[in-house]
């Protein structure tokens, strides 16, 4: 069992139902959302020790948030309850199952304020990985301190480290996420980037070259999600390996990309060759883009032996 600390905001999130606009929506579902929480939970179905460190408020929606970890198997140990400011929240608008509308409540959220006080135990009381994206250094400077704080403790305790770019132009701080991108690199073990934010972390920007440019740095994996088109996986030994995406029927595609990197890492926790390492990422990316909600559809163990593009289940 891999110990692996996820640190980042999670939110409340309100969402409508597909082909219903919010200004005339009768219902919503409610839930709760974040990038690293979704890792969190997936590597927590897939039998792995997991603590999601990050603030919520002193609020109902905060209580939510930490209700669904908990109830994931999602240890809390290193979160923080604040009354000073509210937890964050998202309205979210499926106006198909491709196309979301996303409104955010997050300014000076609770998940803001983050400081590297949150995440130096965590890390000090000891991991098998830490995993951090680029949405959290662009939510507030306490939070970028903290993120970089994690990494690099991290790094000098020899624990691996997992970055996920994400890049959310909306952000606060959006506009530093190139240069803290590139800064983190020479301290990042397994670096996941989307096709579309290779300039981010590379000036090169043919996914093949960008990622031997990448491993010429410190990454020893570089793991491009492609989108419908295959993922490709490349290790600085040589590994290489690609991965065609499921021809599902697609029902939400939010949080597609977090469970491809529960996956992902859950497969390499068990010293699985690169090839599976990606067969289980685009699993459980499937299981999520047909399912609604960012990770109620993340497979557990079982659902990741049975599942394929072909199989097929009998009760």
């Amino acid at each position: 069992m891999t110990r692996v600390l996820a640190i980042g905001e999670t939110m409340g999130v309100a969402v409508s139902a597909v082909g219903h606009p919010l200004r005339t929506a009768s219902q919503l579902r409610l839930s709760t959302a974040g990038a690293e929480s979704t890792v969190a939970i997936g590597l927590s179905r897939l039998g792995h020790s997991v603590e999601w460190v990050g603030v919520v408020g002193a609020d109902e929606v905060g209580m939510r948030v930490r209700r669904d970890l908990q109830a994931e198997g999602v240890g809390l140990k290193f979160s923080r309850i604040v009354t000073t400011a509210a937890t964050g929240f998202m309205l979210r608008e499926l106006s198909s199952p491709e196309r979301t509308r996303v409104s955010y409540y997050r300014h000076d959220s609770a998940g803001s304020l983050l400081a590297p006080s949150d995440v130096t135990p965590a890390v000090a009381a000891g991991a098998d990985l830490v995993h951090v994206t680029g949405i959290t250094p662009a939510l507030s400077d306490t939070c970028a301190a903290a993120v970089r704080a994690a990494v690099e403790q991290a790094h000098a305790a020899g624990i691996t480290v997992s970055f996920d770019v994400n890049y959310r132009r909306t952000l606060p701080l959006s506009g530093r996420a190139k240069e803290f991108a590139r800064d983190l690199l020479p301290l990042v073990d397994i670096l996941f980037v989307g096709q579309d934010e290779l300039w981010l972390v590379s000036d090169e920007q043919d996914p093949l070259a960008a990622v031997k440019l990448l491993l010429a740095g410190n990454p020893a994996e570089v793991v491009v999600k492609r989108g419908a088109a295959p993922a490709l996986g490349v290790t600085a030994v040589g590994e290489l390996a690609e991965c065609a995406a499921w021809s599902i029927q697609v029902v939400d595609v939010v949080g597609a990309g977090d469970s491809f990197a529960a996956g992902y890492l859950a497969a390499r926790a068990e010293g699985r060759a690169l090839a599976e390492r990606l067969r289980w990422a685009t699993t459980c990316a499937a299981c999520t883009i047909g399912t609604v909600g960012d990770w109620e559809g993340l497979p557990t163990r079982t659902d990741i032996e049975q599942r394929g593009p072909a199989a097929e289940t009998v009760r």
